[in-house]
């Protein structure tokens, strides 16, 4: 994840309108509060999120709005979607959402771009698929959807539509690490659609090729420009955030590497323009990750710097960038890396002083692991 410059900050910062201060972001993700809290009401979760938000100057909560595997955390009506059982009945989203906002918090509608258990269920013919036509199915709990297929993306229109009419105080919607392939390996997407679109364009070209991984991305960018052109209409801003691998000598990877590996096109993305331009972008910097995945002693809390440089570079000004860490533990192909405490805390201050905008995920890991004083280094 990549930092700024004293003056590069001077001249982004009114883009999402921080110009006065710091975004310090704290991720809530209300799958937990049910083993979390599982004898307090959605207005007493709310007001202990919103209270230890404040004691830890958090000024910005990314509160996941709907999640896959649950369903929305806000009772709605809206074709193809469920509400989760216990506290989306409940209606802890708009519990959050509304007391945050009248304690002067910003609040960030967290949703996936193509992602959604229901509509995999439901249609089977939006499904992400490989290159044999079965399901694209690379973990149990993922559904991704082809950002190819007309009437998916149609579905998903409306979806953000209802969302923003919902909430329309809300400061920005954001898209949720938006995959097409997780393992790196060309294995989706060859949903139909998606074949169609490549070959509309390289008639004479081959599944699989380099262009191929161009426009299976672009699929992706295309979402995103819709999905900032609908937030944009209620004047709330649109932002991504996505996981950054490293390589294992610790350098980022290009924007073009990720583009090939992953479906995530960060070139393209950022040159959106107008209406669909995406306001900022979230970099998920995880020392913990490739430190699990390489072993190579390089993956530091200290690394988190050169990183957040490195990001910088990658994103060029072309939109506001925040650096994302975790407390999480991770299990990798080398081991499993999980930080302590100080090592929590070092992460951050390594960032603290260089880089303006931070989140952290999440209020859950942070609340049962008592880390709120490790947050607070970052005020």
């Amino acid at each position: 994840m990549t930092r700024w410059i004293s003056a590069l900050c001077l001249f982004l910062f009114p883009t999402l309108g921080w110009a006065h201060e710091s975004l310090r972001g704290l991720r809530v993700d209300p799958s937990y509060f049910y083993e979390l809290y599982p004898n307090l009401s959605a207005t007493e979760i709310a007001q202990k999120v919103v209270s230890r938000a404040q004691e830890a100057h958090v000024n910005t909560l990314f509160v996941y709005a709907y999640v896959s595997n649950h369903g929305a955390f806000y009772p709605t009506e809206y074709p193809l979607t469920e509400v989760e059982t216990h506290f989306g009945e409940k209606n802890i989203f708009r519990e959050l959402y509304d007391l945050a906002r009248a304690n002067d918090f910003k609040v960030i509608a967290v949703i996936s771009l193509t992602d959604y258990k229901t509509v995999w269920d439901a249609r089977p013919e939006w499904r992400s698929k490989n290159n044999l036509g079965h399901d694209y199915k690379p973990m149990p709990q993922t559904y991704f959807l082809s950002a190819w297929h007309p009437e998916y993306r149609a579905w998903l229109k409306g979806f953000l539509q209802d969302l923003v009419m919902r909430f329309p105080e809300l400061y920005a919607v954001e898209a949720v690490e938006p995959t097409i392939d997780c393992y790196w390996l060309g294995e989706a997407d060859f949903n139909p659609e998606a074949n169609k679109a490549f070959f509309a364009r390289f008639p004479s070209g081959k599944l699989g090729d380099d262009n191929w991984k161009k426009v299976r991305a672009l699929g992706v960018t295309e979402l995103l420009g819709m999905m900032a052109e609908i937030s944009h209409a209620q004047n709330i801003k649109a932002g991504v955030v996505q996981t950054w691998p490293a390589e294992a000598s610790g350098d980022l990877f290009t924007s073009e590497k990720m583009r090939d590996a992953v479906g995530f096109d960060l070139n393209e993305i950022l040159s959106l323009k107008d209406q669909q331009k995406i306001d900022f972008i979230v970099g998920e910097l995880l020392w913990q990750q490739w430190r699990a995945e390489y072993g190579t002693p390089v993956f530091t809390p200290e690394w988190t710097l050169p990183a957040s440089k490195d990001f910088e570079t990658l994103v060029a000004g072309r939109s506001e960038s925040i650096i994302h860490i975790e407390i999480s533990p991770w299990r990798g192909q080398h081991s499993t890396v999980t930080p302590n405490l100080e090592e929590f805390q070092q992460s951050l201050q390594v960032i603290s002083k260089n880089v303006p905008h931070i989140d952290v995920y999440d209020y859950s890991q942070i609340e049962n692991r008592s880390a709120w004083d490790e947050l607070a280094v970052w005020k």
